[in-house]
């Protein structure tokens, strides 16, 4: 297994700048061993693919298949790291012919003589006073090359490694002024666009990522139908085959909640209940 440093600088092409970090061959071989891929390949590990509304238990691993890797070539690189480097790193790179496994890294992992770092040795401790860094255990990421799938338990801190921005993110200022301008919406006059919270800037995104007004427009008067059921219905207008958008905050939250699918009656007791998770189970 060999460890690259992805460093926070460009290049004058605008690149990242990687370099290699050269290890003992005891500790390169020991390495393997420190680096836990079982917590990823574990059988009893389930994976779900990743939308962005979903917090995986403690046994589920989260999953995007034919993603696209910046930071998957690594067979060119020649230059190493050097002390002055240290300062730069952005995450950590461990690579081996089958998968590469990524690690965020911040000034918490670095070793410096001015902080007093001490070492335990035949009843004495003494100061390191040489700098170095701090390999954790715990991996962010994981890329499977044969299979182009990333993997992660968290996104939070996948997003350290990746911009994840195709699959989860707000949308955009021009994002919300597309959806404020689709034809199928009523606004009321005093439409406030700074009551949209993080919150509701996510679901806008997600509503538009997929294509949810196209699929009402397709079938209005069946969604109509599905709105009374979750007391939302009064903002639709049936006739006009349009959806009266709310200038109350709270108001907005529902019919988000709903245009997002997060809105649902239960079956068994026919009472309605918001959901702030949930996974696709088919396809």
């Amino acid at each position: 297994m060999n460890v690259y440093a992805v460093l926070r600088d460009s290049d004058s092409n605008g690149s990242c700048i990687i370099k290699s970090i050269s290890l003992t061959q005891k500790l390169q071989k020991e390495l393997t061993g420190y680096i836990p891929f079982k917590s990823y390949e574990d059988e009893n590990i389930k994976q779900i693919r990743f939308s962005g509304e979903y917090k995986p238990d403690e046994q589920e691993v989260l999953y995007i298949n034919k993603f696209y890797n910046p930071f998957k070539e690594f067979d060119s690189i020649t230059d190493t790291l050097n002390k002055s480097d240290i300062d730069n790193i952005k995450f950590l790179a461990f690579v081996d012919s089958q998968k590469i496994a990524y690690q965020s890294f911040d000034s918490r992992k670095i070793i410096t003589p001015e902080k007093w770092f001490l070492i335990y040795s035949d009843n004495t401790y003494s100061k390191i006073d040489k700098k170095g860094l701090i390999i954790d255990s715990r991996i962010d990421a994981l890329y499977l090359k044969k299979e182009e799938k990333l993997l992660f338990f968290s996104y939070r801190n996948a997003i350290k490694i990746f911009d994840l921005g195709k699959y989860y993110r707000e949308a955009t200022e021009d994002e919300l002024n597309l959806f404020t301008k689709e034809e199928i919406f009523i606004f009321n006059e005093g439409f406030d666009k700074n009551l949209l919270s993080s919150k509701m800037r996510k679901k806008i995104f997600m509503i538009q990522k997929n294509e949810i007004l196209t699929k009402i427009k397709n079938n209005f008067n069946q969604v109509v139908n599905y709105a009374k059921k979750l007391n939302v219905d009064e903002m639709f207008d049936k006739n006009n085959k349009k959806i009266i958008f709310p200038k109350e905050k709270k108001n907005i939250e529902k019919l988000l909640n709903f245009l997002n699918e997060d809105l649902y009656e239960s079956p068994i007791s026919g009472l309605i209940y918001e959901t702030n998770s949930k996974k696709l189970v088919t396809e």
